[in-house]
């Protein structure tokens, strides 16, 4: 299958958090405070087309590497995404 072209280019060193239902992207926000992250560059795509989803969210954070209980909340919240 042939990759589409990225919207937004790859992060090096962070997370992203893929498959977001775009319903809960803001929940996923507040969740692990990415409001307040100062220093690091948050890319934040919203309602974007998904093959398997139709429509999904998307957030890369560079520099920024989250703990297990945070990914725990996290799944509660949206349990299928991919980091």
């Amino acid at each position: 299958m042939k990759r589409e072209k990225l919207m937004v280019a790859a992060i090096e060193n962070g997370t992203v958090i893929d498959h977001i239902p775009s319903e809960k992207l803001f929940a996923v926000i507040r969740l692990l405070h990415i409001e307040e992250l100062d220093h690091d560059t948050v890319f934040i795509g919203y309602n974007l087309h998904s093959h398997l989803m139709q429509r999904k969210s998307i957030i890369k954070i560079a520099n920024r590497f989250f703990s297990p209980a945070e990914l725990n909340r996290l799944s509660v919240v949206a349990p299928n995404v991919t980091l």
